[in-house]
């Protein structure tokens, strides 16, 4: 995933939790060696060089991504389709809620975007865990998954 050209950057956002940060040199190394077969099976193979819109840290370790993009026929005026991905170690703790939900704060204040949406694999537990969370709802299918929106 990758924003379009002329999007803000973000700036560093944080809960006090979770930190968001613009991708610093030498991130996409570290976010290619993070991915695991849990990467490849929900979101294929990846970018040879990643440039999320952010890049997810608790205190000093980054743990993973948060991105979105505008790229999709299937979105309507004001959507932006969002993307994360957590390193192992990370998992199950929160981290990803906390990263997507700073993610939908940065498209409120500083984009004209209205609604984020998540395509989620059917049987993806987690990310259909986090959507529920988050208080996305389900608008039907796409692609191989399923379709959720919520507004920033």
């Amino acid at each position: 995933m990758m924003t379009s050209v002329g999007e803000p950057e973000l700036q560093v956002s944080t809960d006090g939790v979770v930190t968001l940060k613009p991708p610093r040199p030498g991130d996409a190394e570290r976010l290619v060696e993070g991915r695991d077969e849990e990467f490849f099976r929900w979101l294929g193979p990846g970018a040879e060089t990643p440039r999320p819109v952010a890049c997810v840290w608790v205190g000093e370790e980054l743990v993973g991504w948060v991105d979105y993009d505008v790229e999709h026929d299937w979105l309507r005026p004001g959507e932006v389709n969002v993307g994360y991905y957590l390193f192992p170690a990370a998992r199950e703790k929160g981290y990803a809620s906390r990263a997507v939900e700073l993610l939908l704060q940065h498209l409120s204040r500083e984009t004209e975007h209205t609604v984020a949406t998540l395509v989620i694999d059917r049987e993806n537990v987690r990310s259909l865990r986090l959507a529920h969370r988050l208080g996305f709802v389900k608008r039907g299918g796409v692609e191989k998954g399923l379709f959720f929106a919520r507004e920033v």
